[in-house]
């Protein structure tokens, strides 16, 4: 049976991508399928296995123990000054052989292949590749994901369909993500409605799920390259509420709670002190410290920062510079979010139509 490749495309950046994309190749896993996957052009990339390898293509990779050469997985990553260099010799031929000679490989090996896309429909679209076109070029289907509303989410759907429909790409539906549980219902029955109007249809709304944007003390010294001055074997730590600690030591307390992450100014003793305490007596101790300033913690106190296990990083930075990177921080779920990974094959399989994507994959 020729089933045609499935393209995860979006409206906006974080919507929900990649989620989806590892949901969706569990369940398939779970049906009997050996589902491949491709991020063709990839906008973020990291050295891996000795190639410039889109990071979406090597989470793939390592969650799933893939077989296939990396890649594969991402053929085209879009190094700097790669766009300016395309626009002053516009050849897009070869770029495009790539996409599809990677393409063919992995369908050798795989019964059906998740394509990834990068950002809306017409991402890449400088260079000759949007979404649109990468989903023309390898015949696939589309399934748009976007995030959760009624307005919003319905503009950029139409704005994405009428990209996809100049290119003659199919476009199954969408998936409505990160859905805000006391407002689910009412959201999923307006969108519908608003689909259908659309000439489109839902094909699963997925509930917001806090536990999948929460983030490590590991994340944020890798992010922002902070120092990690002690704590090293609990960098695992979840963050799941920030506390910036510039006030009065009696009033940082009441402000604690599990899984904490406290910013303080490198200098207050006193702040510093109490959080270590109140973090040391949890029952699941959690969360970290941020010591800002650039000061060197001082050295009647460092042996208890470093005996108490707690991860503590320091940044040069002023106080306002770290809790302002903390506003809509998001993370990309990483191979070791486990967790979150099979959070993710209970979510799509609980809440997208499978069996719709599927009957309307065979050719």
């Amino acid at each position: 049976m020729d089933i045609k490749p499935l393209y995860i495309g979006a409206t906006l950046r974080d919507c929900g991508k990649t989620s989806v994309s590892l949901g969706m190749i569990q369940v398939l896993r779970d049906r009997g399928f050996d589902p491949g996957y491709c991020k063709p052009v990839g906008q973020h990339y990291v050295r891996y296995q000795d190639k410039n390898i889109d990071e979406d293509g090597v989470l793939v990779h390592q969650v799933f123990n893939l077989r296939d050469e990396p890649y594969y997985l991402s053929p085209i990553a879009i190094e700097p000054g790669f766009t300016r260099k395309f626009i002053d010799n516009p050849n897009v031929e070869p770029l495009e052989r790539e996409i599809i000679r990677c393409h063919q490989t992995l369908k050798q090996v795989h019964s059906m292949i998740i394509v990834e896309g990068t950002g809306h429909a017409g991402v890449g679209s400088c260079f000759g590749l949007s979404n649109a076109r990468v989903a023309e070029l390898l015949e696939a289907k589309v399934v748009i994901v976007t995030a959760g509303g009624i307005g919003r989410p319905l503009d950029e759907i139409a704005m994405s369909l009428a990209v996809f429909r100049e290119h003659n790409v199919e476009v199954l539906g969408v998936v409505l993500n990160k859905v805000l549980t006391e407002k689910y219902d009412k959201v999923k029955d307006a969108v519908a409605k608003g689909l259908r109007l659309l000439g489109t249809e839902l094909l699963g709304a997925i509930p917001y799920v806090p536990q999948l944007t929460t983030f490590t003390m590991g994340q944020l010294a890798e992010e922002f390259n902070y120092t990690i001055l002690c704590g090293h074997d609990h960098l695992s730590n979840r963050a799941d509420h920030t506390v910036v600690a510039a006030m009065e030591p009696q009033n940082v307390i009441r402000h604690i709670r599990e899984n904490t992450l406290i910013i303080i100014p490198g200098d207050r003793i006193d702040n510093i002190l109490v959080s270590i305490l109140v973090l040391s007596r949890q029952d699941n101790p959690g969360g970290g410290l941020i010591l800002t300033g650039g000061f060197d913690p001082h050295p009647m106190i460092e042996p208890l920062m470093k005996s108490s296990h707690i991860p503590i990083l320091l940044s040069n930075d002023d106080t306002f510079t770290v809790s302002s990177r903390m506003k809509d921080l998001g993370f990309k779920i990483r191979s070791y979010d486990t967790d979150k990974v099979a959070r993710l094959h209970e979510l799509v399989s609980q809440y997208v139509n499978t069996d719709v994507i599927l009957e309307r994959l065979k050719a």
